[in-house]
């Protein structure tokens, strides 16, 4: 955390220094093998735009899910060399099928996992965490907050943290397999790693 917290302190210039030093790495590690995941929205904007001052001929790859916005579809058709890539199901089926992902992934994954446990102290250190019997240690990750316990109750609820998984990941892991490209991503530090394509 201290130097996450000593990079935020640094001014711009130097930051971009910093980012255009690790773009450089990345790219040559991988022979030029790379693309930019890019949504469309500032931080991946930002991120493309870095890569492409370096490297013009990265190509981005957007996931039109079919959630965003319009304005942000006329936006990527304004940008050169840009894949398109559409997952296998839509979001209605993804919910159909799996359930909502509701508040958050951590908290899609929680709920889903406590309807799914069968094992009463399992689920009760989900519900309220507490000592696990298996790792001796306090649970406190994957634990469902207090407000959110009648969701976890309601049998009528689907709930899942799928959505992310089958409607982005997975068109890019098919993207990545069919061209063996390693991709850039554009995150905040606040942002869990787990919502996002993996850098492997």
């Amino acid at each position: 955390m201290d130097n996450l917290q000593q990079l935020q302190s640094l001014d711009l210039e130097t930051k971009i220094m910093k980012t255009k030093q690790r773009i450089r790495e990345w790219y040559y590690n991988f022979g030029g093998q790379v693309y930019v995941a890019f949504s469309g929205g500032k931080d991946s904007t930002v991120l493309l735009d870095l890569v492409r001052s370096e490297f013009p001929k990265v190509p981005a790859v957007f996931v039109n899910t079919g959630l965003e916005y319009p304005e942000i579809l006329e936006f990527i058709k304004t940008i050169e060399n840009v894949t398109w890539l559409k997952p296998k199901m839509d979001f209605k089926s993804v919910i159909d099928k799996y359930g909502y992902p509701i508040i958050s992934k951590q908290t899609a994954m929680a709920i889903s996992r406590y309807k799914n446990t069968k094992h009463e102290h399992q689920k009760e250190l989900r519900l309220w965490g507490g000592m696990n019997n298996n790792t001796g240690k306090m649970q406190k990750m994957g634990v469902i907050p207090q407000k959110f316990h009648p969701i976890a109750h309601n049998p009528e609820i689907k709930v899942s943290e799928k959505c992310c998984d089958i409607m982005k990941k997975n068109p890019v892991k098919i993207y990545e397999k069919e061209t063996g490209r390693s991709g850039f991503v554009g995150m905040m530090a606040n942002e869990n790693c787990k919502c996002n394509i993996k850098l492997r």
